[in-house]
């Protein structure tokens, strides 16, 4: 399947990064992405519950997506459940191009790109 799918994939590597924020020697949030091509994937993206409405995720959004911009990243793509983080993503810019309802059962995952 790798093999067959290679020609047709423009991109040569996916990088998967990890951007994590201290504050006095403990991890108050991070974040796990990927780029492949022009697109930053975000794949999990956490603050510590004590520390959110600080800015924290703001600024850890801010420097992958500044990283990703800097490596040639022109769309940033990440999923998000209902009871995540939709509104934080919108706030930082973000817009849903597709909504799964019922997923797996009864909530709505929505997928969300931002152009850098």
């Amino acid at each position: 399947l790798q093999e067959h799918n290679e020609p047709f994939l423009e991109a040569e590597d996916k990088y998967k990064y990890v951007i994590t924020l201290n504050e006095e020697d403990e991890i108050v949030g991070g974040i796990v992405f990927t780029i492949f091509g022009e697109w930053l994937e975000i794949d999990s993206f956490w603050v510590d519950s004590q520390n959110r409405g600080h800015g924290y995720g703001h600024q850890i959004l801010s420097e992958a997506e500044s990283y990703a911009k800097k490596k040639g990243c022109k769309t940033s793509f990440l999923h998000t459940l209902n009871f995540q983080a939709k509104p934080f993503y919108e706030n930082n810019g973000y817009k849903v191009v597709y909504t799964q309802n019922n997923y797996p059962l009864t909530n709505t995952r929505y997928f969300m790109e931002k152009k850098l």
